[in-house]
């Protein structure tokens, strides 16, 4: 039973805060935008991410050719070539 209220109260922090979901992949542009991400899927040239601002979880998709590359976690790099 502690646990399961311990968990209300951090939720409940974080919103609080500000502090939402940390995303593992970092989306850089060739604009030099960072953006802090996870990747759901690709549509021919087109990424689909969820990103935060706070507490608004967006869905957002971003043209591969305005991609320079994405950074994962573990610190590989995803190939997102523009499909020929």
């Amino acid at each position: 039973m502690k646990i399961g209220i311990s968990l209300v109260i951090l939720v409940c922090l974080m919103a609080i805060t500000g502090l939402g979901v940390v995303y593992a992949e970092v989306i850089y542009t060739k604009a030099g935008e960072e953006i802090q991400a996870k990747i759901d899927e690709r549509d021919g040239d087109i990424i689909w991410y969820e990103s935060s601002g706070g507490e608004i979880v967006e869905y957002t998709g971003i043209d591969i050719a305005e991609v320079e590359k994405v950074l994962n976690d573990d610190g590989s790099v995803s190939d997102y070539s523009p499909e020929r």
